[in-house]
């Protein structure tokens, strides 16, 4: 149960982005500059690391990544994503009481 509280952050945050970058192209954006607290999912993107529960999302932001003409993975520390993560979390909880 741990390992799953654990992977269920990291594939969410995956998924996003995975999301972030298909909407991207769909809106013609060729462009993308992502950011992220998670210094994991960061460094399997980049390649430095791999993340057995985010493999196969990896893969495919990798892919999508080559239909733009310039996209970079960032980290930055959470503090500096205070704002962002409230707002997301905000998010999520309108949704769940809809």
């Amino acid at each position: 149960m741990i390992e799953l509280s654990i992977g269920l952050p990291l594939i969410a945050e995956a998924s996003a982005i995975r999301s972030a970058l298909c909407m991207a192209i769909t809106l013609e954006i060729t462009s993308l500059d992502v950011f992220s607290d998670n210094l994991t999912l960061i460094r399997a993107i980049s390649g430095i690391t791999q993340a057995k529960e985010i493999i196969g999302i990896v893969k495919d932001i990798r892919s999508i990544s080559t239909e733009l003409a310039s996209v970079s993975f960032s980290h930055f520390s959470r503090s500096q994503n205070a704002e962002a993560d409230a707002l997301a979390k905000e998010i999520l909880r309108l949704s769940f009481s809809l």
